[in-house]
């Protein structure tokens, strides 16, 4: 019954929701909801004129305008008069085609934005394409009403078109009251029965599967005035819709249960995801009662299907899942999804896939002709969706693939359509068959997979390094080689001294083929030298950071077994052990004496060359052995980059990192120059300075790096033709921002991990075609020449085009292994099924996916690993080093916003607090290692599964920075504070002694702040001065005095016994 007067009304559960979301994008069209009925026959308008008046007389929902918010919270305003509305009367029939003509209005009308504030929320058109050829157009927003309101809506106008046409009195309305609806679900959500539904889906989707995500492709850009979404449709074939009828009847379920398990098979399988759970969305009329049932509203919720899909399943086995998960949700279906968290930590558990069953009535009329119904949009596409509509038993099943346009391009969509469509026909075939064993591609996308897409390979020069670099040093001794400030050594003299060390370390240290030396020496170019050095003995070198703590230098080098140690006279005491200590600096009297000729060695491409370490997922660092091969692979017969003589690379990544490799020997082993960045951190205001000065040509720089400096520096990249960035996903923002502002530069993308030695893939990126940059994710591109990709499920099986899977690498750049782990290896690099004899494959844990055109775009992990700035963490070595505290009981970490929190719990009447774990932290681990945050609970949260929920942990915001101290007490500290803060993004200044780390910053942030102050005060600071004076105190102190650096010399230390030479397999395994 309607209101004598407009009467304001609470939003249901389900409105608040799409309000919310509505007010986060009030231009947005994700919720604009809307089908239409192909009409075949003579239809009068005005008659269809007067009942669509007398609907809005009659439903709540069509008289709401006017949605708000105040301190109560939403509402909306329900009007006791329809007002204005009218259903739209538009002749198209004078249109070259008028059906499409009506079907592309229609499209263009649903996608009208809708003002919540100001506009009726329902829209009627009836399109004219002919006398006999009529369109009934329906559109809400999705906040008034859902599907099954539409249904009443539709029902209701035909009964009121009925009338009018006989002439007789309307019928009396079916129609229940909104606000007595509201009513019934306060009461409902106030009632035992709510606290029992929401409990059984608190206890349901605990601990969940991760999605297992089917779309793919090249993102599709939306036009102006479209529904924010890619769509494909097919009728399924009538004797596969027979099938699936006749095997749902034989195992006792209704035809939907087999829709569900044939779509949850499909993306499992699809998906290549290892899980043998997944869940999928499904939408569900949350109407429960008549008053429910017969009330238009936004009532629709989703529930999530937990499904098994076990190894050797079978699609009748996963039938009998569906209807048992079916039948206990549907009893539960008016908990909202998003309220399916634990207490105080609600949220949408993760779902793979949302599927939306509808049954349109067969041999349908609508005003009184015979119609068609046909869905234009369901509302919001996240990844992938499917409809399914029945059409009855002669016209089968029509299926709707709607994607999102940032994951899905149409291709990709119709590619996964048509896979569906064979998937399907198979399954029903053969219902008991192990579902795994069902092949979702056609030969032409296998050979593409496996074949066309996974690189090229070429003839191979097998020559080590060090032949490659002599052969330079002998065509050109008089170009440069390496630049380090003012100072620099040529290709002749660089050989000459290498070679003059390498004698001295083999006569003093015994170092030569099969060894492995460390060499802890700052940025210079006596680093230049020793590397070479080590090399010409026929041993491999591991480059130690100066900046890790001595726990760590220690542990890698005894890790690594190294038989020698090259350092300097300041460094040697850092790294005690038991191996020969030569001192560069001390010793270069000596060093000098020796020959400057080349050392006697004979060495293969597969010899050992370097060791790299990463953080280790087993609590300890990783060592990666790679060979002379592997590190030419990626510098030498390449496309990608060129290389030669006219080229000048910036040496500016750690030297623990394997883009080192390509800014060091991606000049020396074809002619070039390679200048050398004072320090081990990348410093942006160096790189920005260093880079127009000596006239860089080639960059390679890490995302987060490349962002800043094209947002703080610009005009790094005067000179350079050539900027490489990779490590984490590029930003296409900033991509197109430096290319507006430096068109001559080409840009490439890079992707590789250490154990490919350096980028194994990459994708040039296009100049732009217009002003405004691009949505969507920059591809990782091809793989290099003699590098080779593929994308596999967890049986190794090739996955289709669109489809996510883990991106394994094999080919010249594949290392040896992990020294001294020999488990680890051969989990990692396993027997190449679909290479020659004796070939690995390298198995990334990253998630990738193919697009339809042959390019790679990575999505994410499959295990905890995370990149941060570029750096590679594995969160279980930070765990298990905080758990070495002796006051620490638990912990665990978490990662948002680029920052880590640890999370612990300590042992009982303990006083320890964040700065002591993080000094203690940093005795152990590298700084990029050391969480942003550590916050102490009570006790970690746990699943119903008893393990450590992470996802109730991510949601506790960061701790209060521990600040203390006193506030700023000189001018020169109000600047220093008022920068932090605009640098953090702090609401107010910090207090003098607050750390600028613990607040939330990093070696970008720090270089800004440099950055910042340097220019406020006319001075130059470095991102080490940061590091050192981290407070707004100490940083004005060092300011003010601006100290020198000293170095206090150690006693030297004597030389250790030469230890026994290993081969590299018995460094892996021993």
């Amino acid at each position: 019954m309607s209101p004598k007067a407009s009467v304001r009304l609470p939003l249901s559960a389900a409105q608040r929701e799409i309000w919310l979301a509505h007010t986060l994008d009030p231009s947005g069209r994700s919720y604009n909801f809307g089908e239409y009925r192909e009409l075949r026959g003579r239809v009068d308008p005005e008659l269809v004129r007067a009942a669509f008046r007398q609907l809005a007389v009659e439903t709540d929902a069509m008289r709401i305008r006017g949605v708000g918010a105040d301190g109560d919270g939403p509402w909306q305003t329900l009007h006791a008069d329809p007002g204005d509305q009218e259903p739209a009367l538009v002749d198209l029939s004078g249109a070259e085609d008028p059906a499409a003509a009506a079907r592309d209005w229609m499209a263009a009308e649903l996608a009208r934005p809708f003002d919540l504030a100001a506009d009726w929320l329902t829209r009627h058109a009836l399109v004219k394409a002919g006398e006999e050829l009529w369109f009934s157009f329906l559109g809400v927003h999705h906040l008034v009403n859902d599907g099954a309101g539409q249904s009443l809506l539709g029902a209701r106008l035909v009964e009121l078109y009925e009338d009018a046409a006989a002439g007789e009195p309307w019928r009396p309305s079916p129609f229940g009251s909104l606000a007595e609806l509201l009513a019934e679900e306060t009461g409902y959500l106030e009632s035992p029965q709510a606290a029992e539904d929401r409990a059984y889906w608190v206890a349901k989707t605990a601990d969940p599967p991760p999605a297992a995500r089917i779309a793919g492709g090249r993102s599709a850009p939306v036009p102006p005035g479209s529904l924010p979404f890619v769509r494909r449709t097919v009728t399924l074939p009538a004797t596969y819709t027979r099938q699936l009828r006749e095997v749902a009847r034989a195992h006792g379920a209704p035809w939907t249960r087999a829709v569900i398990a044939l779509v949850a098979a499909y993306v499992h399988q699809a998906s290549g995801t290892d899980a043998e759970e997944l869940t999928l969305a499904l939408p569900v009329r949350a109407r429960i009662g008549e008053r429910a049932r017969s009330t238009p509203a936004m009532m629709s919720n989703i529930i999530p299907l937990r499904l098994p899909v076990p190894a050797g399943g079978t699609l009748a086995g996963l039938l009998g899942a569906v209807v048992t998960e079916v039948r206990q949700g549907l009893r539960r279906q008016r908990t909202r999804f998003e309220e399916f968290g634990p207490e105080g930590a609600p949220g949408r558990p993760p779902v793979s896939l949302q599927l939306n069953i509808m049954a349109f009535a067969p041999g349908m009329r609508f005003f009184g002709v015979p119609a068609t119904q046909h869905n234009l949009s369901n509302g919001p596409v996240d990844g992938l969706a499917v409809a399914v509509y029945d059409l009855g038993p002669e016209d089968g099943l029509r299926i709707d693939f709607d994607a999102a346009p940032e994951s899905c391009d149409t291709a990709a969509v119709a590619a996964h359509q048509d896979r569906f469509v064979r998937f399907v026909g198979t399954a029903l075939a053969a219902p008991e068959e192990p579902l795994s064993a069902l092949e979702l591609m056609d030969e032409g996308e296998r050979r593409l997979v496996l074949h066309e897409w996974t690189g090229v390979t070429a003839p191979v020069d097998e020559r080590p390094l060090t032949e490659r670099f002599e052969e330079q040093a002998r065509i050109r001794p008089d170009a440069i080689a390496v630049v380090f400030g003012e100072d620099h050594l040529t290709y002749g003299r660089l050989d000459t001294e290498a070679n003059r060390l390498a004698h001295h370390l083999r006569d003093t240290t015994g170092l030569g083929r099969g060894d492995l030396a460390g060499i802890l020496v700052d940025r210079s170019l006596p680093l230049a030298t020793a590397i070479l050095a080590v090399l010409k003995t026929g041993a491999a070198y591991t480059l130690l950071d100066p900046d890790y703590p001595d726990l760590r230098l220690t542990g890698i080098a005894a890790d690594a077994g190294i038989a020698a140690l090259v350092t300097t006279e300041g460094y040697a005491h850092r790294v005690p052990g038991p191996w020969p200590v030569v001192r560069v600096d001390s010793e270069a009297p000596a060093i000098a004496e020796r020959p400057g000729t080349r050392p006697e060695s004979v060495l293969t491409g597969d010899d050992s060359a370097c060791v790299m370490f990463t953080s280790g997922s087993t609590g300890r660092p990783k060592g990666i052995l790679s060979s002379h091969r592997n590190l030419t692979s990626t510098v030498t017969g390449q496309t990608y980059c060129t290389f030669g003589p006219g080229e000048t690379f910036l040496q500016c990544s750690p030297v623990s990192w394997d883009a080192f490799s390509l800014e060091f020997w991606g000049a020396l082993l074809h002619g070039g120059t390679t200048v050398l960045q004072p320090g081990q951190r990348p410093e942006p205001a160096l790189i920005a300075h260093l880079t127009p000065h000596h006239h860089i040509t080639m960059l390679q720089l890490s995302s987060s790096l490349f962002n800043y400096l094209t947002d703080e520096h610009p005009t790094t990249f005067t000179t350079t033709h050539t900027v490489y960035t990779g490590g984490e996903p590029a930003s296409p923002t900033h991509i197109h921002t430096l290319q507006q502002h430096h068109p001559h530069l080409t840009i490439t993308n890079g992707y590789g991990p250490a154990e490919s030695l350096g980028f194994t893939t990459t994708h040039t990126i296009p100049q732009p075609t217009t002003n405004n940059p691009t949505t969507q994710p920059t591809p990782i591109g091809t793989p290099l020449t003699n590098k080779h990709a593929y994308i596999l499920d967890h049986h190794l099986q090739p996955v289709p085009p669109g489809t996510t899977g883990e991106l394994y690498l094999t080919g010249h750049g594949i290392a040896h292994g992990y020294l001294t782990q020999p488990t680890t290896t051969a989990t990692r690099f396993t027997p190449n099924p679909y290479g020659p004899p004796g070939t690995r494959l390298y198995r990334t844990g990253d998630q990738a996916h193919w697009d339809t055109h042959g390019n790679l775009h990575y999505t994410g992990r499959t295990d905890t690993q995370i990149k941060i700035r570029g750096f590679r963490i594995e969160p279980t070595e930070i765990e298990n080093t905080l758990t070495t505290h002796p006051h620490i009981t638990q912990a665990t970490t978490t990662h948002t916003n680029n920052q880590l929190t640890a999370h612990i719990t300590t042992t009982p009447n303990t006083t320890t607090t964040p700065h002591d774990i993080r000094t203690y932290l940093r005795q152990h681990l590298p700084d990029h290692l050391i969480p942003t945050h550590i916050t102490t609970h009570h006790q970690l949260p746990l699943t119903p599964n008893g393990k450590i929920d992470k996802r109730a942990l991510s949601r506790f915001a960061a701790p209060p920075a521990e600040e203390g101290g006193r506030t700023a007490g000189t001018p020169l500290e109000e600047i220093v504070c008022a920068l932090f803060a605009e640098v953090l993004d702090l609401a107010e200044p910090p207090s003098a002694e607050a750390d600028f780390f613990t607040l939330g910053g990093h070696s970008l942030l720090a270089a800004k702040l440099a950055n910042r102050l340097g220019r406020a005060l006319e001075l130059k600071l470095t991102l080490r001065d940061v590091f050192r004076h981290p407070t707004p105190a100490r940083l004005a102190t060092h300011i003010e005095t601006r100290p020198a650096d000293t170095t206090t010399a150690p006693e030297p230390r004597r030389a250790r016994p030469v230890l026994r030479r290993r081969t590299d397999q018995e460094r892996i395994t021993s």
